[in-house]
């Protein structure tokens, strides 16, 4: 009686672009083999899906027409195009040894019930082995490029893949929502739904023209690439590409993160609550909206305040406190002489302190003396592996942490100019504070205050007391007209 064939075709990749030609160049062969050796095929099934772990809906289906005795034998261009892993393979095995498989034809030989199965067994065994030694040959291939500095995958969001050199490069486009994200959440007044609304509409879409969602603008501030330390499986490894940020602001957002200092949910944003306290009583002020507007009040939380019904309308409000950016407003013009001045005497004292250098190439030989102690340790079985790898992935973290920060320090003789443009955006922002505050929407006018004031307390309808933040408190104690490098000293 002649046997009834299905010929399975599979290529290992999902992806339609890749291996597009597997699939049908495996089927004209194997027809032609078929036609060649008087074959008769029943059904033709392919896959696109690897074989590395059990799971494969068509070969599943294909082994229940098997144990229904449907077909009697299959026919494909290699035993691996079947299966790659141990559980597949003795499935298989296992039909053919009960003679519901009753032979399986590849391109090179066929398999049949009373063969002996040592072969097929090592034939089965080496593709098996083949994916373990890949997949272990990438893992070892990725770890040599994270320890030279260089990112095995694509780029995270707010970099380009440099092809060609094999290097990643800063998007310029995109980077900039990355530092927007971080700085806002840096604040802890803002949560990952209201950063990715406001850098929505300040520009920010996905590939499709679809909105960052709030576990985007988690996956952000997570991510220490950002800093300029790449993480895998733990470990941390200094990288090669630019920063966006600086490490001390990241370590700011996982305090915040880590803390869950987070706003609390408000049904309408208003841009003055939670920064203004009763002069009165001491308790905070809170804000509703009547007719269209903004109105702060007292929330007399200890039942003693008798301004707690008197309401400040915010066309009253906001003039009040736009008046309080006079005391640090400078001209525009003079911000860039004092910063042109200040920047030829920066370059004539370039240095950076050999002191900090030295101690922080100390330390690192030190913990590198340390690691190759607790291997002799290990190699001497006086500890276990658990307690040896936590303890290296602990020194190795420390190790990626210093190589860090030598390298900054190394580069400071070069880059010390940039030390003025922190302190020229500090001038700037002094001299357009009051704008920005006045003309800006109620997100801006929220930003202005929160980066500069602090500590506003109400009485009478009237500002009682203000304080400026750091460094903005310093142009209140400077003389007129402070340059740059005394308030860099200060």
């Amino acid at each position: 009686m002649t046997m009834k064939f299905v010929l399975y075709c599979r290529k290992s990749t999902e992806s339609d672009d890749r291996q597009v030609l597997s699939l049908d160049s495996q089927e004209k062969e194997l027809l032609a083999l078929a036609d060649k050796l008087g074959i008769e095929i029943v059904k033709t099934l392919r896959e696109s899906k690897s074989a590395k772990a059990p799971g494969r809906p068509v070969f599943n289906e294909m082994m229940r027409m098997f144990e229904a005795g449907k077909v009697d034998g299959i026919i494909c261009w290699k035993i691996d195009r079947l299966t790659r892993n141990p559980v597949d393979s003795g499935h298989l095995q296992w039909l053919l040894q009960n003679n519901k498989i009753k032979q399986i034809q590849t391109f090179e030989r066929n398999f049949l019930p009373t063969d002996n199965v040592l072969l097929m067994s090592i034939e089965q065994a080496m593709a098996s082995q083949y994916i373990r030694d890949l997949a272990t040959n990438i893992k070892r291939g990725n770890r040599a490029k994270l320890e030279k500095g260089d990112w095995p995958n694509s780029a995270p969001f707010g970099y380009l893949n440099d092809k060609l050199n094999k290097k990643i490069l800063v998007d310029e486009n995109k980077a900039k929502y990355v530092i927007r994200a971080f700085e806002l959440y840096s604040t802890g007044s803002y949560g990952f739904k209201e950063i990715s609304h406001i850098l929505h509409n300040e520009g920010l879409r996905t590939k499709t023209g679809g909105k960052f969602f709030s576990g985007n603008i988690h996956r952000f501030i997570d991510n220490p690439f950002y800093c300029g330390l790449m993480q895998r499986d733990g470990k941390l490894y200094v990288g090669n590409h630019t920063p966006l940020i600086a490490k001390e602001l990241f370590d700011t957002t996982q305090d915040v993160l880590h803390n869950r200092h987070r706003p609390r949910p408000q049904n309408h944003f208003f841009p003055l609550r939670g920064f203004m306290s009763c002069e009165n009583c001491g308790c905070a002020l809170t804000a509703c909206l009547k007719k269209g507007h903004h109105y702060y009040y007292c929330t007399n939380g200890k039942g003693i305040c008798s301004e707690h019904k008197t309401y400040l309308r915010e066309n009253t409000l906001y003039p009040i406190v736009a008046s309080l950016f006079d005391k640090i407003n400078i001209d525009e013009e003079a911000v860039e002489l004092l910063y042109l001045s200040a920047k030829e005497e920066t370059e004539q004292q370039t240095g950076y302190s050999e002191s900090i250098l030295t101690t922080l190439k100390s330390r690192l030989n030190d913990l590198t003396a340390k690691e190759s102690k607790l291997l002799d340790t290990l190699l001497a079985d006086q500890i276990t592996n658990d307690i040896y790898g936590a303890k290296a992935l602990e020194i190795q973290n420390e190790k990626a942490t210093l190589s860090k920060q030598i390298a900054d320090t190394e580069n400071k003789h070069t880059k010390s100019i940039s030390t003025l443009e922190p302190t020229k955006e500090i001038f700037l922002r002094c001299s357009r504070a009051k704008k920005e505050f006045v003309d800006g929407d109620d997100t801006k006018k929220r930003e202005v205050v929160e980066t500069i004031l602090w500590n506003l307390s109400i009485k009478d309808q009237k500002m009682a007391q203000w304080q400026f933040k750091n460094p903005y408190s310093l142009f209140l104690k400077l003389p007129q007209n402070p340059d740059f490098l005394t308030l860099r000293k200060r």
